[in-house]
């Protein structure tokens, strides 16, 4: 029974001294670094890859598809906070790596009768800065945030000429790009106080990194057909992160 109440009412000191941080006028205020990890879904929104100059679609239909990736996300963050009572601004830039990776088969070639034409979509290093706004509520912050994003990433699309199932003469294509997408971000989440310097919190960001386009030539070498796509790409990611103030 002693035991049982000793560890009642450590846990109440505690909590009531998280409690009493947390209400302090400037109690989130000042600068702070953490590490973040969770998991990122992401939706890429291709082109059929077309031909400028002849005015011809790969797979002859310009229907666009989707596909989904999906990928680990982890990385380190950064911030300041401003605080005027209930009421906190701040700053928060992250770095860090968002594995996306996916692929799918051209619908628009197996409509055709040539499945053979894929798509794949891989990302790694990733960047943003995040305005934020958030309410005091407890020993809890409650935030909004939103800003630029940036993914490093790399997609192609390649028809190796398999026959079968599909039946292409003696055609291939492969397509291939990679740039750093920039877009924005939008997203919220909650911070819990776990003392006066460690925090801990779990939030949901939207990220639209704009497009990524392919291009390339239909085998052999001396084709002159050259075709380009663009891909867009979307994500939802859920993390969960510590953060040290000082």
């Amino acid at each position: 029974m002693a035991r049982i109440f000793f560890l009642q009412a450590t846990c109440l000191v505690v909590l009531c001294s998280h409690a009493a941080w947390s209400a302090a006028a400037d109690a989130w205020a000042g600068p702070y670094a953490g590490l973040f990890a969770g998991y990122g879904r992401g939706d890429a929104r291709a082109t059929e890859p077309y031909d400028g100059s002849f005015g011809y679609f790969y797979n002859f239909t310009g229907d666009r598809y989707s596909f989904d990736s999906g990928g680990a996300i982890a990385g380190a963050t950064a911030g300041y906070n401003w605080q005027r009572g209930t009421l906190v601004t701040g700053v928060e830039g992250e770095l860090g790596y968002s594995g996306l990776k996916g692929s799918a088969v051209d619908p628009n070639g197996t409509a055709a009768g040539t499945p053979d034409t894929t798509t794949t979509f891989k990302s790694d290093a990733y960047g943003a800065l995040h305005l934020r706004l958030g309410v005091v509520a407890g020993g809890a912050l409650l935030y909004l945030k939103g800003g630029v994003a940036a993914l490093k990433a790399r997609a192609s699309t390649i028809d190796p000429c398999i026959a079968p199932p599909a039946s292409c003469g003696t055609s291939t294509l492969t397509m291939h790009g990679s740039r750093t997408m920039v877009g924005w971000s939008l997203g919220g989440g909650v911070e819990w106080a776990l003392g006066p310097r460690w925090t801990a919190k779990l939030d949901y960001t939207y990220l639209d990194f704009g497009s990524i386009r392919t291009s390339g030539t239909v085998g052999p070498a001396a084709s002159s057909e050259f075709y380009t796509q663009s891909i867009d790409v979307t994500e939802h990611a859920v993390r969960l992160g510590v953060n040290y103030r000082w």
